[in-house]
């Protein structure tokens, strides 16, 4: 595997600096966005990369010499000094370094990773990131607010997608045919590396904001619901009730992020269980994964 690093802390600082408006949208477009085309044509972006970028809430051209500014300043300021771009960069290649062994195995060649800033939205549930790494050579980390929480998970979160790049291409994915165990292991593996890496203390808000009760709830619904299929489906599983709602899709009566927060527990168990590393346990299926795991009896 390769990494092509987007180098976003400079594509940032040149669009702050920019006093041309066709001037920045030209960057962006050619130095961010380019990159990521093949991802966003199937993912929602057509022909117009912008309105891609728009959708999923990236900062855009205009918003660098909007009233947007001074917040798009202290946010790529506090990066810098933090060194995020960096430590993401190097946290990606320690990921690499895990799969070397079985590099022949896996069939992936180059992977376009970017850092990139979006609008937080105070009505969605989560805690200032998230990122996106489910399509195989495509590969993003984004911050809606940069904090003492967020920053030190830049390279976790960035691990977590490097896994997901793996998993899917080993295992691909398909909206039709994915079912509740298959996504939840995919999300349970992709946490458990960044554990594996990095350690529990910096996993995720998604498999630790949870009290013993939700996860019971969560286990028992989940749990019962391993084989539904179909990506509108299993998605009310996994995201849980909030997002179900605001996607127009049934509730399946569990807490936020459920299906993280029980794929993360089962994937746990079966490495203690079985001694194997997150690199190993990438290549088996969900199936092995949750029986070897006994969580759910």
């Amino acid at each position: 595997m390769k990494l092509h690093i987007i180098d976003v802390e400079s594509i940032y600082q040149r669009l702050l600096n920019s006093a041309s408006a066709q001037e920045r949208e030209v960057l962006y477009r050619q130095e961010l966005l380019a990159p990521f085309e093949g991802m966003m044509r199937i993912y929602g972006g057509g022909d117009d990369l912008l309105a891609w970028a728009k959708m999923w809430t990236l900062y855009t051209p205009e918003d660098f010499d909007g009233e947007q500014r001074p917040l798009i300043e202290e946010m790529v300021s506090r990066m810098t000094d933090d060194r995020a771009w960096q430590r993401y960069t190097a946290a990606l290649e320690r990921g690499v370094a895990a799969f070397a062994p079985y590099a022949d195995r896996i069939g992936l060649d180059t992977i376009n990773c970017a850092v990139v800033l979006t609008r937080h939205n105070s009505n969605m549930p989560g805690r200032g990131y998230a990122g996106f790494g489910g399509l195989p050579g495509y590969l993003m980390v984004s911050l809606s607010l940069i904090n003492d929480y967020t920053l030190p998970r830049v390279g976790p979160a960035s691990v977590h997608e490097l896994n997901h790049n793996v998993r899917f291409k080993i295992v691909p994915f398909s909206p039709m045919s994915v079912t509740v165990a298959d996504y939840i292991i995919a999300e349970g593996l992709a946490e458990a590396f960044a554990a594996e890496l990095f350690g529990e203390e910096l996993v995720g808000y998604f498999v630790t904001d949870f009290n013993e009760e939700e996860l019971s709830t969560a286990r028992g619904v989940i749990g019962g619901a391993l084989d539904v299929s179909g990506f509108n489906a299993v998605q009310s599983y996994i995201f849980g009730d909030t997002i179900a709602a605001t996607r127009g899709l049934p509730k399946a009566g569990v807490p936020d992020f459920a299906g993280y927060a029980i794929g993360y527990r089962v994937v746990r168990q079966y490495l203690q269980r079985t001694g194997r590393s997150v690199a190993e346990a990438t290549f088996l299926s969900s199936q092995e994964i949750i029986a070897e795991s006994g969580f759910f009896e």
